[in-house]
């Protein structure tokens, strides 16, 4: 991994085949029958984010790289028809018919830092979304990574699959090159509730008790680990929603209406 000197951004030193990753990347396996009660608590504050955007009942969505469809779900079970999903790499949501229509709402969220080309993906997005519709960008923020130190930020880096992590400079500039109007920063990911242990900070604790891989996030919850059973373990569980690292954000953009 190098930083670009300019820009801050973060940007994967060589290719990899990405296909070859992805046939067997636990994430889209997490389908639509898996919506438990702390994945619903992560999705209310989504969808506050999709509400404040402008979304409406009856608007057209799409959750581009939607994984294994589980916040579309989410959105059907709440009043939202009108949603779809694409995900390249999901066999079940790999319908490219999708991208033949157009969209008032467009979230990617965790997708920009996953492909090789960031900007053919930004002007794809562009050509979906409606005039005066808007785009949500949820991704790793380069700026709370420290290369020098890369085990701290290990999740936000995960090699080999993300390739390029912008800095909020460099997200809050995309509308420069796109016809797009910076409208919102959220400095934390949807994942970070004020609910009991739904939050990014207890999330991190969680991991470094364990073994800290991913695959955590699809386990079983490891309830015999006696680390978990520390003082800290209950502090980050009821106030790490108060502590929440600027490791991964979102922004908020509108497609000029002409």
């Amino acid at each position: 991994m190098w930083r670009c000197p300019e820009c801050r951004s973060i940007h994967a030193a060589e290719e990899v085949d990405l296909a070859h990753y992805y046939r067997s990347y636990p994430f889209h396996d997490i389908g639509e029958q898996t919506v438990d009660w702390m994945l619903r608590a992560m999705y209310r504050k989504q969808l506050s984010r999709l509400k404040a955007a402008g979304l409406k009942p009856d608007d057209r969505v799409l959750d581009f790289g939607c994984g294994g469809g589980a916040f579309l779900k989410f959105l059907k079970e709440n009043g939202y028809a009108n949603v779809f999903g694409y995900d390249e790499f999901s066999e079940k949501y790999g319908d490219k018919s999708v991208l033949n229509a157009q969209y008032d709402l467009i979230l990617t969220q965790d997708v920009l830092e996953h492909v090789a080309e960031p900007w053919d993906l930004l002007r794809q997005l562009d050509s979906l979304i409606k005039p005066g519709g808007a785009i949500l960008i949820g991704t790793p923020n380069a700026d709370a990574i420290d290369l020098q130190n890369p085990e701290g930020r290990v999740h936000a880096l995960h090699q080999p699959y993300h390739r390029h992590i912008f800095s909020r400079s460099a997200l809050s500039s995309i509308g420069e090159k796109l016809p797009w109007k910076f409208e919102q920063y959220y400095p934390t990911q949807y994942s970070n509730t004020l609910l009991p242990f739904v939050n990014s900070r207890f999330v991190m604790h969680y991991f470094r008790a364990c073994d800290d891989t991913l695959d955590l996030a699809v386990e079983p919850i490891h309830a015999n680990n006696l680390r978990l059973y520390a003082p800290d373990t209950l502090f980050w569980g009821l106030f790490g929603g108060l502590f929440a690292p600027d490791s991964d954000v979102m922004v908020v953009y509108r497609r000029n209406a002409a």
